[in-house]
C-alpha cells in the first residue's frame, strides 16, 4: 500500500510538473518568453502561484526547462532526418526546409527561440541550440564529402555559417510587426534553402535535378 501511495504522489507530481510546463509554452507560443508572468502561468495551469515554486524556484528557471524541451524536440527531429539513408544533399535539403518550414509555421514560438532578447541564462541556451545544430548540418556535409557528392571544404566553418544564417535570415520575417509571411510563407524558406545549399556548393536545381532522377531509377 505505502509503495502505491508513493507512485500515485510521483505520477500527480509530474503531471503537475507538466501542466505548468504546457501552460508556459503556451504562453510563450502566443507572446514570447516576456508574457510568461508566474501568476498567469498558475492561472493557466490551475495551481496557485505558491505552488509553482515548489517546482520552479522562478521565472528563469522555468523559461529555461521550456527553452530546452522546445528546442530539443526540434534538434531531435532534425538529427533522424539528419541520420537517414538519402544521398547527403537530400538530407541537407530536407533538414533546411524542416526548419526554416516549421519556424515560419510556428512563427511567434520561433521568434522568441531565435531572435527574442533573452536574459543571461536563456542566451546560453540558445547558444548551445546553435551550436547542435551546426552539428547536425556538420554530419551532414562530412557524408557528402567522404561520398564524393560535396566538393572539399571546411565542414566546421560551413556548418556554423548555415547555422549562423537561417536564424539572421528569419529574424525579420518572424518578428511581431512584420507581414512578410502573410502571403508567401514559401518563398521565404526556398530562398534560405537555396541560399545555404549554393553555400557548399549544391545549387538548389541541380541538387533538385538529383533527387528526381535517383527517384526515377529507384
Amino acid at each position: 500500500m505505502v509503495y502505491r501511495k508513493t507512485d500515485r504522489v510521483a505520477a500527480r507530481l509530474a503531471d503537475t510538473r507538466r501542466g505548468i510546463l504546457d501552460a508556459a509554452r503556451e504562453l510563450v507560443s502566443t507572446g514570447g518568453f516576456a508574457a510568461v508572468q508566474m501568476t498567469e502561468v498558475a492561472k493557466k495551469a490551475g495551481v496557485a502561484t505558491g505552488t509553482l515554486y515548489r517546482y520552479f524556484s522562478s521565472k528563469e528557471a522555468l523559461c529555461r526547462q521550456v527553452f530546452r524541451e522546445v528546442s530539443a524536440r526540434e534538434m531531435g527531429m532534425l538529427a533522424e532526418i539528419a541520420a537517414g539513408d538519402e544521398a547527403a544533399s537530400e538530407r541537407l535539403v530536407k533538414v533546411l526546409r524542416t526548419f526554416a518550414g516549421r519556424a515560419v509555421r510556428g512563427r511567434r514560438l520561433s521568434y522568441a527561440l531565435l531572435a527574442e532578447p533573452l536574459d543571461v541564462n536563456l542566451a546560453e541556451e540558445r547558444s548551445f541550440f546553435r551550436r547542435t545544430h551546426a552539428e547536425i548540418f556538420a554530419g551532414i556535409l562530412e557524408d557528402g564529402i567522404d561520398s564524393g557528392e560535396l566538393p572539399k571544404i571546411d565542414v566546421r566553418i560551413a556548418a556554423a555559417c548555415i547555422a549562423g544564417a537561417i536564424p539572421t535570415a528569419l529574424i525579420g520575417p518572424l518578428a511581431p510587426e512584420s507581414h512578410e509571411l502573410d502571403n508567401n510563407p514559401d518563398r521565404v524558406v526556398e530562398e534560405i534553402v537555396k541560399f545555404c545549399l549554393a553555400g557548399v556548393g549544391v545549387p538548389l536545381a541541380a541538387s533538385t535535378l538529383k533527387n528526381r532522377e535517383r527517384r526515377k531509377t529507384a
